[in-house]
């Protein structure tokens, strides 16, 4: 089975909106069509971003709705460790944990909008793309 880590705003977006690839990307998850990868810190930057007051209001998430979402992700995704630290993308050092976490659950792909990230392509044969590029894979 196809193993997948998605970045944050991927998740983000596929939970506040009930359309797009972000969505789809989410649905197909819920389905289990692919295995998610997540680490703790993952997880964390996850609801660092949908508890952030704007997000909260603009989109009208309850802090039930988020609890359930990390819940549902913890439960349902493979942890990886979260013990393996790389240095590969020095303009964003955060988005270094997205690529330890793939390296970490032995990856197919990255599912990023984040130039950083797409600017890498390939990382130990992992593949780094879009999420209409990950639809687009999962359809094939």
């Amino acid at each position: 089975m196809i193993k997948a880590c998605i970045d944050t705003n991927v998740f983000v977006s596929g939970t506040i909106s009930s359309s797009g690839a972000p969505f789809e990307i989410l649905e197909a998850w819920r389905d289990r069509e692919f295995i998610l990868l997540a680490s703790d810190e993952i997880i964390a930057e996850i609801s660092k971003v949908l508890n952030y007051p704007k997000i909260k209001k603009t989109f009208s998430l309850t802090d039930e709705e988020i609890e359930k979402d990390l819940l549902l992700l913890g439960k349902y995704s493979q942890i990886t460790p979260g013990e393996l630290r790389l240095d590969i993308i020095t303009e964003d050092p955060s988005d270094n944990i997205f690529l330890a976490c793939a390296v970490e659950g032995k990856a197919d792909f990255i599912i990023s909008g984040d130039n950083h990230l797409l600017q890498v392509g390939t990382y130990q044969r992992i593949q780094i793309i879009t999420p209409r590029e990950f639809v687009d894979q999962l359809i094939s």
